[in-house]
């Protein structure tokens, strides 16, 4: 008897997970989406309390941290994964010149790649907070 080995079937793949976004938002980057090989996965709230890697297909999700958040919780983030350095500053320049609005963005990383996508969210939005507070002093 062989032994079945699940496989990421999105490893390489560039991901985007996306966290409340609007239709109008939606739309632009799945229209993006084809241009970098890209696919789109939206975050339900309920699924805030998994890791970013489960939320990728990279582990398995075995038992999630009981963490629902409201649709509303957070303002619209996108977290992305597998991408090139180049391709990530052409998608945010498209993004830009669409008029895109998710001001919460991060790229997956070796330590993040572990957090629950609720903490992720929370950090994102302190940073988010400092660096507009900071922007705004400058001004």
């Amino acid at each position: 008897m062989k032994a079945h080995i699940a496989r990421n079937q999105n490893a390489g793949v560039p991901l985007a997970l996306g966290w409340n976004l609007s239709a109008a938002d939606r739309g632009i980057l799945e229209g993006m989406a084809p241009a970098f090989g890209m696919k789109l996965l939206l975050v339900s709230p309920a699924d805030a309390g998994k890791t970013v890697a489960q939320l990728l297909g990279e582990v398995e999700t075995k038992a999630a941290r009981t963490l629902v958040l409201e649709p509303g919780a957070y303002p619209p983030a996108l977290v992305l994964a597998n991408f090139k350095e180049k391709d990530v500053d052409t998608l945010l320049d498209l993004m830009k010149q669409a008029k895109v609005n998710i001001p919460l963005k991060a790229i997956v990383t070796p330590s993040n790649k572990n957090w629950v996508f609720g903490d992720l969210l929370a950090h994102l939005q302190e940073e988010h907070a400092a660096f507009t507070a900071a922007a705004k002093e400058q001004a």
